[in-house]
C-alpha cells in the first residue's frame, strides 16, 4: 500500500525527469524534430505517472475510506453499545459508491495536474527554442550558451501542477500533496459518516484543536445532525475536510452513555456562532507555525533554483534541507558553486 509520501514522491521524480529532459537541449540541437521528439518523451513521463498515481491513490482512499469505517465500529464499542447491536459489514453498494465517487473526484485532480504539467514542460521546450535564438541572433552569444542560459532560466521553478485563480503557478508537487491529504481525510470522514447511518446512528462530533486556522475554528468541537431532524443540534452541511491539509475528522457521538451535563455542554457548544472563537494564544501560535511552514516553502523554492543551475551536484530536496539547516561544509560548498555558476551564466549573456 503506497503512503502519501511515496505519492508525492513520484511527482518530484517526474518533475526532475522533465526538467532534465529539457537540459538535454544543451547540445545545441534545436530542430523541430528534437522538439516533437522531446514532447513525445513528456507524454509518455505524463502518461506513465498518471497511471501510477492513480492507482496508487485509489489504494488510499479505499484503505482510508475503510479505516474511517471501522473507526466508527470502534467508536460505537467504546461508547458502550452491545457488540450484538453493531452492525460492521461494509454493504457493498453504500460503501462502495460513497468511495468511488471520492476517488473520481481525486482522479480528476491527477488529470488536471497531468494537463498542466504536459502544458509546462512543452511550453517550456517553446521558450528555451525562442529564448536561445534571440540571445545567440540577437546578443551575439554562443548558440551553446544561449541554450544553456534559457535551459537555466526556463528550469528555474518547478514544473507546474496548477495554475490559481490569481494567475499563480503552483508546483505540481506542491498541488498533489494538498490533493492527497484532502481526499484521503475526506475518504476517512465519509466512512466514519456512513458507517454511523449504516447503525442508525444520527449524532456526529467534529474534533476540537486548539491550534488551527479561522476556517476550521468555526466548525471544530461540535455536535451536528447529520439528518437535521435533531432540534438540540446543527445540521451537518459542511464536513471535514474543511481545506487541504486540514487534519479535523469526524466521530460517532452516543448520546445514551453520556452524562446530562455533558449532553448540556454539547448543546451549548455546538449552538454558539458560528464564528472565529480562537483566543489571542492560539492565533499567535496558528501564525508562528505558518511562518514555519513557509521558512519550509522557501527552502525548497531555493532548492528548485539550485536543481535548475546545478542539476548533477544539488541533492534530493531532504539531504539539501538537512545540509542548509545544520549549515554543513556541503551546503557552504554548494551556495559558492552555485554563485560561481550563476556569475558565469550571466557573463555568457553579456
Amino acid at each position: 500500500m503506497a503512503t502519501p509520501d511515496e505519492i508525492i514522491a513520484l511527482y518530484i521524480a517526474a518533475d526532475e525527469r522533465l526538467r532534465r529532459l529539457l537540459q538535454e537541449l544543451e547540445s545545441g540541437n534545436l530542430t523541430a524534430r528534437r522538439q516533437r521528439e522531446l514532447e513525445q518523451q513528456i507524454d509518455a513521463i505524463i502518461a506513465e505517472l498518471t497511471g501510477e498515481v492513480g492507482q496508487q491513490l485509489a489504494e488510499l482512499i479505499g484503505e482510508q475510506y475503510r479505516a474511517g469505517a471501522m473507526a466508527a465500529v470502534e467508536q460505537l464499542a467504546a461508547a458502550k453499545v452491545t457488540v450484538e447491536l453493531i452492525n460492521d459489514s461494509l454493504e457493498p453498494i453504500i460503501h462502495q459508491q460513497a468511495a468511488q465517487a471520492i476517488m473520481d473526484e481525486a482522479f480528476y485532480s491527477i488529470l488536471e495536474a497531468s494537463e498542466h504539467m504536459t502544458a509546462d514542460a512543452k511550453r517550456r521546450i517553446r521558450d528555451i527554442v525562442q529564448a536561445a535564438n534571440q540571445l545567440s541572433m540577437v546578443d551575439g552569444v554562443s548558440r551553446r550558451k544561449a541554450t544553456k542560459q534559457a535551459i537555466s532560466d526556463a528550469n528555474a521553478q518547478g514544473i507546474t501542477g496548477m495554475v490559481a485563480k490569481n494567475g499563480a503557478r503552483i508546483p505540481a508537487e506542491k498541488y498533489m500533496a494538498s490533493v492527497v491529504q484532502f481526499h484521503q481525510r475526506k475518504a476517512h470522514v465519509t466512512g466514519v459518516e456512513q458507517m454511523a447511518i449504516q447503525n442508525d446512528r444520527d449524532l456526529l462530533y467534529v474534533n476540537y484543536v486548539g491550534i488551527t486556522c479561522s476556517i476550521c475554528a468555526k466548525y471544530q468541537g461540535r455536535v451536528y445532525s447529520i439528518s437535521g431532524n435533531d432540534p438540540r443540534f446543527p445540521r451537518l452541511e459542511r464536513r471535514p475536510p474543511y481545506h487541504s491539509h486540514c487534519v479535523h475528522s469526524m466521530s460517532v457521538w452516543v448520546e445514551e452513555y453520556t452524562s446530562a451535563a455533558e449532553i448540556e455542554q454539547a448543546i451549548q457548544d455546538s449552538n454558539r456562532p458560528f464564528e472565529d472563537n480562537r483566543t489571542e494564544a492560539n492565533i499567535r501560535r496558528y501564525e508562528e507555525l505558518q511562518r514555519e511552514k513557509s521558512r519550509k516553502n522557501e527552502t525548497r523554492k531555493q532548492w528548485i533554483r539550485y536543481k535548475a543551475v546545478l542539476p548533477n551536484d544539488t541533492p534530493n530536496l531532504k539531504q539539501f534541507a538537512s545540509h542548509k539547516v545544520r549549515g554543513t561544509k556541503k551546503y557552504a560548498e554548494l551556495q559558492e558553486l552555485y554563485r560561481k555558476v550563476n556569475i558565469e551564466i550571466k557573463k555568457q549573456g553579456g
